[in-house]
């Protein structure tokens, strides 16, 4: 036959084994949270080519003026990409040195689009990505910027990442030329890194 005390040590160990639960049940969806917004931060993409877009480039452009093309990814110009991402939005902008070459239809100047070469096994065209270029919209060769604001062209290019492509880092190159001035073509390049789904 049970006793009072043993009745009353159950039920507090009862009481205080589903609290433990539920403090670490709360414990591990904010850590879900948490590491999905950080996932979510890293793999940010663009839709379109905003006014907060354009102020952030132009005041990069203004704070360094020997630079002539800016990649919207940061410091390193590199996309955390996961695998079987659709139209993933990568914003960049040319600055020529003399405006006029815009033209009056700010069509003077085009881009190009180029796969960097395969000198790494970690290279996306060596783990499964056949021709990334085939995955980029609107194209790769002599395309019109989509806008030209404050005399700085700005372009939204959106690449497919394919669903079956092992984790591996693809460098993508820019040329920028203008018609009216040889002097003004200019190079960059971006990196898109791909990552398993995961969360």
């Amino acid at each position: 036959m049970k006793r009072k005390g043993d009745k009353k040590a159950a039920m507090e160990m009862t009481v205080g084994t589903i609290v433990t639960i539920v403090l670490l049940m709360s414990a591990l969806v904010l850590g879900l949270v948490l590491t999905q917004r950080i996932f979510r931060n890293v793999t940010d993409s663009v839709d379109s080519i905003d006014g907060q877009i354009k102020s952030e480039i132009n005041n990069l452009f203004e704070q360094d003026s020997s630079k002539r093309i800016i990649v919207g990814l940061g410091g390193e110009s590199t996309a955390t990409v996961k695998q079987g991402t659709d139209a993933f939005g990568i914003p960049f902008a040319f600055s020529p040195t003399n405006p006029t070459v815009w033209g009056t239809d700010n069509k003077g100047c085009t881009y190009t689009i180029t796969v960097g070469a395969a000198n790494s096994n970690e290279a996306c065209t060596r783990n499964g990505w056949s021709n990334p270029a085939e995955d980029i919209f609107p194209g790769v060769t002599k395309q019109q910027f989509d806008e030209v604001y404050s005399n700085n062209g700005f372009a939204l290019l959106k690449i497919n990442v394919p669903d079956d492509l092992k984790p591996c880092t693809q460098r993508f190159n820019i040329l920028v030329t203008c018609s009216r001035d040889s002097s003004e073509t200019v190079s960059s390049f971006f990196d898109i890194k791909v990552i398993k789904r995961g969360l």
